[in-house]
């Protein structure tokens, strides 16, 4: 399939080197056009509050949102929450998978878990963004990730995992923390220093917000994909 295209499009620099190496790719017909920050969630007409026992949260909250699946490493940021005091971890989203072990770590852990686990719309995920003081992502494998181009969309302070194209948030656009995958010693160490260190999350807040309007940005990407049309025509 790929022999037959002119042109192949990648949403990092871990996919594209994955098509040169792992399937000796041209590299000339690849190119590299980021994923958008997903912004008209912060824009919705109507917006869900949370609900009434959330809402009534004073404590510091880690959000993990998204699908429930094996490869998400919820267990991984939950044996880590062991470690973390004086805050709450959220995980939020459907499962993919049982979670009689998720909710056996939860249970190890009590007062400061919550599981939603259901379906969230539109309408109510900017509230839970909104909320959260950091974003956790501890995944043990992935390309990619749409929740991750939600938290640039909302300014969030971003803890990810070593995988895919997830590194690359960290070390071109300084939105990020990097922790390996699999690992809740590294994991708990990161979230307490962020969680105690207000001008840290601030900083890596300012930087998801200029990269949600800058590289990620819908504009930009537009532009970049015209680009390549154009190029193709020609």
């Amino acid at each position: 399939l790929l022999s037959r295209m002119d042109a192949v499009v990648v949403h990092s620099e871990h996919a594209a080197r994955r098509l040169r190496e792992e399937l000796r790719f041209d590299p000339a017909r690849i190119t590299l056009i980021p994923h958008g920050a997903l912004d008209y969630l912060t824009r919705l007409p109507e917006e869900t509050p949370l609900p009434p026992d959330l809402s009534r949260v004073e404590r510091p909250v880690v959000l993990c949102f998204g699908l429930i699946r094996p490869h998400k490493g919820i267990e991984v940021a939950l044996e880590a929450f062991r470690s973390v005091p004086d805050a709450e971890l959220w995980v939020v989203g459907m499962p993919r998978m049982p979670l009689d072990r998720v909710r056996e770590l939860a249970a190890a852990i009590p007062d400061r878990v919550r599981i939603v686990p259901r379906f969230i719309p539109d309408a109510e995920l900017p509230a839970y963004f909104r909320r959260a003081d950091l974003l956790v992502l501890p995944h043990l494998n992935a390309e990619q990730s749409g929740v991750l181009h939600v938290a640039l969309a909302f300014a969030k302070p971003l803890v990810l995992s070593a995988v895919g194209g997830f590194p690359e948030v960290a070390e071109r656009d300084g939105a990020a923390v990097i922790v390996p995958p699999g690992d809740p010693r590294a994991l708990a160490a990161v979230l307490n220093e962020l969680l105690g260190d207000e001008l840290e999350r601030r900083r890596l807040s300012d930087a998801a917000a200029a990269a949600a309007a800058g590289p990620y940005s819908w504009e930009g990407i537009a532009r970049r994909t015209l680009d390549l049309y154009s190029s193709l025509r020609g």
